[in-house]
């Protein structure tokens, strides 16, 4: 029994992780500052790819993430260096939640290059 609801909360993890977040694909960074915010530092980004399927939420069309979150250094890191190299194929892993700054999707992951999720 216990095997059962263990895998029935994983396929709902799943799902709910699936149908909750979105990537934004071969995308450029054209921008990114980092903001302090109570006892949070945040970083923004913006992007010059297809900003369509963003959350209502992110009226500015940017992204964000807030220092709370595990692996804000690396990611401060990999944006920044994203940035200054131009790279043009970014891929960003979102949630649809405007969180870590009110009107900036919240960002869960990056990469760069030729890698799979």
């Amino acid at each position: 029994m216990v095997y059962i609801k263990l895998a029935i909360f994983t396929l709902v993890f799943i799902a709910v992780e699936v149908f909750s977040s979105t990537r934004f694909r071969d995308v450029t960074i054209t921008g990114a500052g980092v903001f302090l915010s109570g006892d949070k530092r945040i970083l923004l980004i913006n992007i010059d790819g297809d900003k369509s399927s963003m959350v209502e939420c992110a009226t500015t069309g940017r992204f964000a993430i807030d220092s709370s979150v595990p692996n804000y250094q690396e990611m401060v890191s990999m944006v920044m260096t994203a940035y200054v190299s131009g790279q043009t194929s970014i891929s960003l892993h979102v949630i649809e939640t405007c969180s870590s700054w009110g009107n900036a999707q919240d960002v869960r992951g990056i990469k760069m290059g030729a890698m799979p999720w």
